[in-house]
């Protein structure tokens, strides 16, 4: 993909950029302004989506965007969960390309072209903190780390992912794919990762799971106790959407 900026117009973005946030008014600002930094001239679009809050996170990211016509803010009325506020900026984007990735930047914004440039014929590019060649900077405490692994691994065992890593807050997909999955998905909370992607292995997308540098932010709101709701939501959603959609398997739809 050409990654050359184009002077902003009506035409689509080759890129959007999806960040979710609630009670963030001190994460996200400094990462919009370090977004306005290292892309000063491309021609993305950024969305930043933001679950009813009480912190004055919508003021503080205005504040923060100074204006810059390539950011969108959508403030949701309702505080229904990550899953939500992702479904709500994916499927208002319209680049070719659409990312989210967490307002903590705990992925390196060097990844966004690092990944377009290995994208081939993937329609999915998922960030995986297990990947061979990934770089983690700052860990975890050792019950999250850990959690987080029995957790994935609890998946495969379970026959409903592939993947070694389903969580990391950093994947991108080719806007059909994105239309086609997020207009699907039901989970609001935590556990939209496992499902948007289980969506989009059932529909005939491929994922290509890719290497990141990464580090732990404090501030985090995932608890031991989401870990545990997001694995049970993603029992569920495996049996539905293999109820719902079982014609679609090795289509691309």
């Amino acid at each position: 993909m050409d990654l050359n900026p184009l002077p902003m117009s009506n035409q689509a973005p080759r890129v959007s950029i999806v960040i979710p946030a609630k009670n963030e008014a001190v994460r996200l600002p400094p990462s919009i302004r370090q977004i306005r930094s290292t892309f000063p001239d491309e021609a993305w679009e950024f969305i930043i989506v933001i679950e009813l809050s009480t912190d004055g996170t919508e003021a503080a990211v205005r504040d923060a965007i100074g204006g810059d016509p390539r950011f969108v803010v959508i403030a949701n009325p309702v505080a229904r969960g990550k899953g939500y506020a992702v479904k709500t900026g994916m499927l208002r984007a319209r680049g070719d390309m659409v990312f989210f990735m967490d307002a903590d930047l705990s992925v390196p914004l060097g990844y966004i072209p690092e990944f377009l440039n290995q994208a081939g014929d993937a329609d999915v590019l998922v960030g995986s903190r297990r990947h061979p060649s990934s770089i983690i900077r700052v860990h975890q405490s050792f019950t999250r780390e850990f959690s987080g692994r029995m957790f994935n691994l609890a998946l495969r065992l379970a026959g409903i992912t592939r993947l070694a890593d389903t969580q990391c807050g950093f994947k991108a997909f080719r806007r059909d794919a994105a239309q086609s999955v997020f207009s699907k998905l039901e989970q609001d909370g935590f556990g939209f990762d496992v499902e948007a992607l289980l969506l989009a292995s059932q529909l005939g997308f491929h994922a290509l799971e890719l290497p990141v540098e990464w580090a732990d932010v404090k501030g985090s709101k995932v608890s031991f106790l989401s870990g545990f709701e997001a694995l049970r939501d993603a029992i569920l959603a495996a049996r539905r959407i293999k109820r719902k959609y079982p014609s679609h398997a090795n289509s691309r739809s």
